[in-house]
């Protein structure tokens, strides 16, 4: 993915896994890549993943860029694009405007961050 943003080789590529089709990590140190000013994409090895518990639910889905146009379309204000019916995102999801991989990424994210604001001391 590095090399594909990049335009040149910065990392080893590896094989894809014939077993689970995902990509065999090639990292073995820590390395940040600076996109832009305040853009890095850090590369680490073994790295599954990482706490964003500082966003809040009703934030979460504007760090899906693509769900941020269908949430004008959304009936209520407030939506959570989880359970309402009359959900823009969900409507987008249906229409295979928005990846169904994304958006289920999406509700396990939210019903993390979810979880973790309902069990606050």
């Amino acid at each position: 993915m590095l090399n594909s943003i990049f335009k040149e080789t910065l990392t080893e590529e590896g094989e894809i896994s014939s077993k689970n089709k995902k990509g065999k990590n090639t990292t073995t140190q820590v390395k940040l890549y600076k996109i832009d000013e305040n853009t890095y994409i850090a590369d680490t090895p073994g790295f599954a993943t990482f706490d964003i518990y500082e966003i809040e639910t009703g934030e979460l889905y504007k760090y899906f860029k693509e769900f941020v146009e269908f949430e004008k379309q959304c009936e209520f204000v407030g939506c959570t694009h989880v359970k309402e019916q009359k959900c823009g995102i969900k409507k987008a999801v249906e229409e295979r405007k928005i990846s169904n991989s994304r958006y289920e990424n999406y509700i396990k994210i939210y019903n993390d961050l979810k979880d973790k604001e309902e069990h606050k001391w």
